[in-house]
Protein backbone atom coordinates (compact mmCIF):
# COMPACT_ATOMS: atom_id res chain seq x y z
CA UNK A 1 0.00 0.00 0.00
CA UNK A 2 2.74 2.41 0.47
CA UNK A 3 4.39 2.00 -2.36
CA UNK A 4 1.28 2.37 -4.20
CA UNK A 5 0.84 5.93 -2.80
CA UNK A 6 4.37 6.76 -3.49
CA UNK A 7 4.16 5.73 -7.25
CA UNK A 8 0.91 7.24 -7.39
CA UNK A 9 2.36 10.58 -5.55
CA UNK A 10 5.68 10.44 -7.88
CA UNK A 11 2.93 9.84 -11.15
CA UNK A 12 0.49 12.51 -10.15
CA UNK A 13 3.75 14.69 -9.39
CA UNK A 14 5.13 14.16 -12.83
CA UNK A 15 1.90 15.18 -14.54
CA UNK A 16 1.77 18.05 -12.70
CA UNK A 17 5.58 18.83 -13.61
CA UNK A 18 4.37 18.65 -17.39
CA UNK A 19 1.05 20.77 -17.14
CA UNK A 20 3.48 23.91 -15.79
CA UNK A 21 5.51 23.49 -18.69
CA UNK A 22 2.94 24.25 -20.95
CA UNK A 23 2.11 27.16 -22.38
CA UNK A 24 -0.66 29.31 -24.51
CA UNK A 25 0.23 29.69 -28.03
CA UNK A 26 -0.99 31.79 -30.19
CA UNK A 27 1.87 32.75 -32.33
CA UNK A 28 2.61 30.12 -34.72
CA UNK A 29 1.20 26.68 -36.08
CA UNK A 30 2.39 24.12 -37.96
CA UNK A 31 3.09 24.61 -41.71
CA UNK A 32 4.73 27.73 -40.72
CA UNK A 33 7.77 28.51 -42.95
CA UNK A 34 10.46 31.13 -42.64
CA UNK A 35 13.19 31.88 -44.40
CA UNK A 36 16.62 34.27 -43.87
CA UNK A 37 19.79 35.38 -45.39
CA UNK A 38 22.35 34.14 -43.17
CA UNK A 39 25.55 36.59 -42.78
CA UNK A 40 28.60 36.31 -41.08
CA UNK A 41 30.51 38.74 -39.07
CA UNK A 42 34.59 38.37 -38.91
CA UNK A 43 36.31 41.38 -37.34
CA UNK A 44 33.81 44.29 -37.86
CA UNK A 45 31.62 43.58 -40.76
CA UNK A 46 29.08 41.73 -41.74
CA UNK A 47 29.45 39.67 -45.36
CA UNK A 48 26.12 37.37 -46.68
CA UNK A 49 27.07 33.93 -46.22
CA UNK A 50 24.01 31.74 -46.57
CA UNK A 51 20.97 30.72 -46.07
CA UNK A 52 18.85 29.55 -42.91
CA UNK A 53 15.34 28.37 -42.62
CA UNK A 54 12.92 27.45 -39.40
CA UNK A 55 9.67 26.07 -39.83
CA UNK A 56 7.01 23.63 -37.60
CA UNK A 57 5.14 20.53 -38.96
CA UNK A 58 2.82 18.62 -37.27
CA UNK A 59 3.74 14.73 -36.54
CA UNK A 60 3.79 12.07 -33.81
CA UNK A 61 6.19 11.63 -31.49
CA UNK A 62 6.17 7.95 -29.39
CA UNK A 63 2.38 7.81 -30.31
CA UNK A 64 1.61 11.08 -29.39
CA UNK A 65 0.69 14.41 -31.44
CA UNK A 66 3.93 16.74 -31.65
CA UNK A 67 5.21 19.55 -33.36
CA UNK A 68 8.33 19.28 -35.00
CA UNK A 69 10.79 22.57 -35.16
CA UNK A 70 13.63 22.51 -37.70
CA UNK A 71 16.25 25.16 -38.29
CA UNK A 72 18.85 25.20 -41.06
CA UNK A 73 22.01 26.68 -41.55
CA UNK A 74 23.99 26.27 -44.86
CA UNK A 75 26.67 28.88 -46.09
CA UNK A 76 26.89 29.53 -49.82
CA UNK A 77 29.73 30.69 -52.53
CA UNK A 78 32.48 32.25 -51.46
CA UNK A 79 31.70 32.01 -47.66
CA UNK A 80 31.55 28.00 -48.03
CA UNK A 81 35.07 28.07 -49.62
CA UNK A 82 36.59 29.36 -46.12
CA UNK A 83 34.52 28.06 -43.87
CA UNK A 84 31.72 25.15 -45.08
CA UNK A 85 28.42 25.22 -42.65
CA UNK A 86 25.88 22.71 -42.54
CA UNK A 87 23.62 22.78 -39.52
CA UNK A 88 20.20 21.26 -38.83
CA UNK A 89 18.80 21.33 -35.49
CA UNK A 90 15.73 19.92 -34.57
CA UNK A 91 13.22 20.08 -31.46
CA UNK A 92 10.50 18.15 -30.77
CA UNK A 93 7.33 19.58 -28.13
CA UNK A 94 4.24 18.84 -27.59
CA UNK A 95 1.49 20.54 -28.42
CA UNK A 96 1.84 22.82 -25.00
CA UNK A 97 5.83 23.21 -26.13
CA UNK A 98 6.73 20.76 -23.56
CA UNK A 99 10.09 19.98 -24.60
CA UNK A 100 10.38 15.99 -25.81
CA UNK A 101 13.76 15.78 -27.62
CA UNK A 102 16.75 17.97 -29.47
CA UNK A 103 18.88 16.86 -31.85
CA UNK A 104 21.68 18.37 -34.01
CA UNK A 105 23.73 18.06 -36.65
CA UNK A 106 26.54 20.51 -37.46
CA UNK A 107 28.75 20.41 -40.10
CA UNK A 108 31.12 23.46 -39.85
CA UNK A 109 34.73 23.99 -40.95
CA UNK A 110 35.71 20.00 -41.50
CA UNK A 111 34.63 18.54 -38.10
CA UNK A 112 31.06 16.65 -37.48
CA UNK A 113 29.33 17.54 -34.52
CA UNK A 114 25.69 15.62 -32.97
CA UNK A 115 23.76 16.22 -29.84
CA UNK A 116 20.90 13.81 -29.16
CA UNK A 117 18.82 15.11 -26.11
CA UNK A 118 15.59 13.03 -25.01
CA UNK A 119 13.76 14.09 -22.42
CA UNK A 120 12.37 12.08 -19.24
CA UNK A 121 9.05 13.80 -17.16
CA UNK A 122 8.63 10.18 -15.34
CA UNK A 123 10.03 10.65 -11.60
CA UNK A 124 8.28 14.13 -10.24
CA UNK A 125 11.62 16.05 -12.06
CA UNK A 126 12.83 17.07 -15.67
CA UNK A 127 15.82 14.59 -17.16
CA UNK A 128 17.47 15.61 -19.81
CA UNK A 129 20.13 12.82 -21.09
CA UNK A 130 22.34 14.79 -23.67
CA UNK A 131 24.98 12.46 -26.21
CA UNK A 132 27.76 14.31 -27.48
CA UNK A 133 30.14 13.62 -30.15
CA UNK A 134 32.84 14.79 -32.58
CA UNK A 135 33.75 13.27 -36.08
CA UNK A 136 31.75 9.86 -34.61
CA UNK A 137 33.81 9.95 -31.15
CA UNK A 138 31.88 10.36 -27.80
CA UNK A 139 32.57 13.94 -26.02
CA UNK A 140 30.10 13.51 -23.05
CA UNK A 141 27.08 11.32 -22.35
CA UNK A 142 25.55 13.09 -19.27
CA UNK A 143 21.95 13.42 -17.56
CA UNK A 144 20.60 16.88 -16.68
CA UNK A 145 18.13 17.53 -13.85
CA UNK A 146 15.73 20.18 -13.04
CA UNK A 147 12.81 21.10 -10.70
CA UNK A 148 11.89 23.27 -13.71
CA UNK A 149 11.05 22.91 -17.31
CA UNK A 150 14.34 23.07 -19.20
CA UNK A 151 15.28 24.18 -22.94
CA UNK A 152 17.45 23.93 -26.06
CA UNK A 153 19.10 26.26 -28.45
CA UNK A 154 16.22 25.85 -30.63
CA UNK A 155 12.59 25.36 -28.24
CA UNK A 156 14.07 28.75 -26.16
CA UNK A 157 13.89 30.83 -29.45
CA UNK A 158 9.78 29.43 -30.02
CA UNK A 159 9.04 30.00 -26.26
CA UNK A 160 9.80 33.04 -26.52
CA UNK A 161 7.54 33.69 -29.14
CA UNK A 162 4.88 32.90 -26.62
CA UNK A 163 5.36 35.14 -23.89
CA UNK A 164 2.89 38.14 -22.89
CA UNK A 165 4.26 40.81 -24.47
CA UNK A 166 1.45 42.85 -23.86
CA UNK A 167 2.11 42.71 -19.55
CA UNK A 168 5.61 43.70 -20.30
CA UNK A 169 7.65 46.32 -20.65
CA UNK A 170 11.54 46.98 -21.08
CA UNK A 171 13.40 45.64 -18.55
CA UNK A 172 11.35 42.90 -17.80
CA UNK A 173 12.42 39.59 -17.59
CA UNK A 174 11.80 35.70 -17.83
CA UNK A 175 14.22 33.23 -16.73
CA UNK A 176 14.24 29.55 -16.96
CA UNK A 177 16.90 26.69 -17.07
CA UNK A 178 18.31 26.15 -20.09
CA UNK A 179 21.08 22.98 -22.00
CA UNK A 180 24.21 24.13 -22.50
CA UNK A 181 26.23 21.45 -23.39
CA UNK A 182 26.95 18.95 -20.30
CA UNK A 183 25.59 21.92 -18.01
CA UNK A 184 21.72 23.33 -17.02
CA UNK A 185 22.43 27.45 -17.03
CA UNK A 186 19.75 29.87 -16.78
CA UNK A 187 18.62 31.32 -20.10
CA UNK A 188 17.28 34.82 -19.35
CA UNK A 189 15.24 36.54 -21.86
CA UNK A 190 15.38 39.96 -21.33
CA UNK A 191 12.61 42.67 -23.05
CA UNK A 192 14.88 45.79 -24.41
CA UNK A 193 12.33 47.88 -26.01
CA UNK A 194 10.81 48.38 -29.37
CA UNK A 195 12.75 48.99 -32.68
CA UNK A 196 12.13 49.27 -36.25
CA UNK A 197 14.00 46.53 -38.21
CA UNK A 198 14.38 46.36 -42.03
CA UNK A 199 14.23 43.28 -43.27
CA UNK A 200 15.15 41.29 -46.52
CA UNK A 201 11.66 41.32 -47.93
CA UNK A 202 11.85 44.98 -48.50
CA UNK A 203 9.63 45.66 -45.55
CA UNK A 204 10.44 47.37 -41.99
CA UNK A 205 8.67 45.76 -38.76
CA UNK A 206 7.88 47.04 -35.51
CA UNK A 207 10.26 44.55 -33.16
CA UNK A 208 10.07 43.59 -29.60
CA UNK A 209 13.99 43.33 -28.86
CA UNK A 210 15.02 40.13 -26.84
CA UNK A 211 18.34 39.35 -25.38
CA UNK A 212 18.56 36.08 -24.37
CA UNK A 213 21.68 35.71 -21.84
CA UNK A 214 23.63 32.70 -20.19
CA UNK A 215 23.36 33.10 -16.24
CA UNK A 216 25.78 30.25 -15.39
CA UNK A 217 26.50 30.72 -12.00
CA UNK A 218 24.41 33.49 -9.14
CA UNK A 219 26.97 36.24 -9.43
CA UNK A 220 28.16 35.63 -13.09
CA UNK A 221 27.70 38.26 -15.68
CA UNK A 222 25.48 37.00 -17.83
CA UNK A 223 26.94 36.53 -21.74
CA UNK A 224 24.59 37.35 -24.21
CA UNK A 225 23.72 34.23 -26.30
CA UNK A 226 21.56 35.60 -28.95
CA UNK A 227 19.63 38.80 -29.51
CA UNK A 228 15.83 38.09 -31.71
CA UNK A 229 13.46 40.72 -32.97
CA UNK A 230 10.18 39.40 -33.32
CA UNK A 231 7.27 41.44 -34.46
CA UNK A 232 5.17 43.29 -32.12
CA UNK A 233 2.15 41.52 -34.21
CA UNK A 234 0.24 38.18 -32.93
CA UNK A 235 2.31 36.15 -34.94
CA UNK A 236 5.78 37.19 -33.21
CA UNK A 237 8.08 36.44 -35.84
CA UNK A 238 11.27 36.51 -35.84
CA UNK A 239 12.31 38.75 -38.00
CA UNK A 240 16.40 38.80 -37.36
CA UNK A 241 18.47 36.53 -35.19
CA UNK A 242 22.17 37.70 -33.57
CA UNK A 243 24.03 34.57 -32.63
CA UNK A 244 27.44 34.72 -31.45
CA UNK A 245 30.02 32.12 -32.10
CA UNK A 246 33.39 31.09 -30.43
CA UNK A 247 34.82 33.33 -33.35
CA UNK A 248 32.82 36.15 -34.80
CA UNK A 249 28.94 35.85 -34.94
CA UNK A 250 26.25 35.74 -37.54
CA UNK A 251 22.82 37.44 -38.64
CA UNK A 252 20.16 35.97 -39.63
CA UNK A 253 17.64 38.55 -41.81
CA UNK A 254 14.37 37.39 -42.57
CA UNK A 255 13.49 37.28 -46.90
CA UNK A 256 10.05 35.44 -46.57
CA UNK A 257 7.58 34.30 -45.00
CA UNK A 258 4.51 31.88 -45.23
CA UNK A 259 1.79 29.94 -43.10
CA UNK A 260 1.45 32.12 -40.52
CA UNK A 261 -1.42 31.50 -37.57
CA UNK A 262 -2.66 35.00 -37.25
Amino acid sequence: MIKLILVSFVTCFSIQLKAQCEVENNSFREGEYLEYDLYFKYGLIFTKAGISTMNVADVQYKNRNAYKMTLTANSLGAAKAVFSVSDTLISYTTKGLVPLAYLKDAYEGGDYRTERATYDYSKGKVRLRNINKKNEYLRYDTTLVSDNCMYDMLSIVYYARTLDYGNMKKGDEVTVPFLSGRKKVNMTIVHQGVESVSANDGRKYNCIKLSLTINERAFEDKNEAMKVYITEDPNRIPIRIDSKLKVGSTRALLRSYKGQRN
